[in-house]
């Protein structure tokens, strides 16, 4: 094992500081600087594009506390992910959207691996390449998740690299996704959302919101039924003051990829992974629209979540059969790619 620390300070490189009370692992090389919060969740907080000063990533209006410092003012039902969101990049498992119970675990929103500290190793550390490896594993379910990182010189490309084991002796069920949200300054009106040809509904898990879109009303991409009965599209970022809020759901693509393009400044956000494990593809879409606990109206953000289900809970996933399993001792491999492209 080597240390993490700083030891260069140009082309690729590595560095650990403390933020804000948490283990903060930065990754650098000539063109992106990538922050992880190795002891929260190995949350990505920061993806910066250097030639821009320009960070992707949505930043949550509240603050994100020191580990083991401050408590809620009671137990949230649905879990702690929300009390403890930064906005950025989390990983979602082994549980999906609200909270659920799975063989007799009770599994908070989005699972448990978004609120656990990672541990970290250096894997290389040299000019011409970093490669950093995450790994938690669960406390109420039996899993391991790697994630290795890596840059290399000179290239605007983030590499991910993962395998999640059962540890446990028996099959298990799992929803499995990541959650990177886009926002400002990159993202405003304007923009768009590149994806391949594929369907688009968004299901009744977003009743009870301020939509833009029909619920259940099958479209093939860009377009789909509006609120109103008209056909909208889906591809296209609206401003803030459009107030809506909508959760939809992606599949029968081809290729697993969706970027975010910003034709004012040029730059495109591009997301690629494969789409054996991550069939499914989330899109939330908030412009201005989410009232009430916890954003109270201060969200504007455009999430791309590669999920390898449905949006549903994961014992719904299972009643429905719909959930991806994983044997006893099985080890299931994939890999994720972002790229900042020039397109002018």
């Amino acid at each position: 094992m080597m240390p993490v620390y700083g030891s260069r300070h140009h082309a690729c490189r590595v560095d650990e500081f403390r933020w804000r009370g948490h283990r903060l692992i930065v990754l650098e090389n000539e063109l992106l600087r990538v922050g992880v919060l190795a002891s929260k969740g190995a949350d990505i907080v920061e993806l910066r594009y250097k030639p821009h000063d320009l960070d992707f990533l949505w930043h949550a209006p509240q603050p994100v506390l020191p580990a083991g410092e401050g408590a809620p003012t009671s137990a949230r039902a649905q879990g702690a992910f929300l009390d403890y969101f930064p906005g950025g990049w989390q990983e979602v498992l082994p549980n999906a959207g609200p909270a659920t119970i799975y063989k007799g675990a009770e599994l908070g929103q989005h699972g448990e691996v978004a609120l656990l500290p990672w541990d970290v190793r250096v894997i290389e550390d040299r000019a011409d390449r970093v490669e950093l490896e995450f790994a938690v594993e669960t406390l109420r379910t039996p899993f391991r998740l790697v994630r290795r990182m890596a840059l290399e010189s000179g290239a605007p490309v983030l590499h991910l690299r993962e395998s999640l084991t059962n540890l446990g002796e028996e099959m298990m069920h799992h929803a499995w996704g990541h959650h990177p949200a886009i926002g400002g300054p990159f993202l405003e009106p304007g923009c768009t959302i590149q994806l391949p040809d594929c369907d688009v509904i968004q299901p009744a898990y977003a009743l009870g919101l301020k939509r833009r879109f029909a619920i259940d009303r099958a479209g093939r991409f860009p377009f789909l039924e509006a609120s109103g009965g008209d056909e909208a599209r889906v591809d296209q970022v609206q401003p803030k003051e459009s107030r809506t809020e909508d959760v939809l759901l992606f599949s029968g693509f081809a290729e697993g990829r969706c970027s975010v393009r910003n034709p004012r400044i040029g730059l495109e956000f591009k997301l690629s992974w494969d789409r054996r494990v991550f069939p499914y593809f989330w899109c939330w879409q908030v412009y201005g629209g989410s009232w009430g606990y916890p954003y109270y109206g201060r969200i504007y953000t455009v999430a791309l979540e590669p999920f390898n289900c449905p949006i549903a809970t994961l014992a719904d996933a299972v009643n429905q059969n719909i959930a991806a399993t994983i044997a006893a001792g099985a080890t299931v491999d994939t890999e994720l790619q972002v790229r900042i492209d020039n397109f002018r």
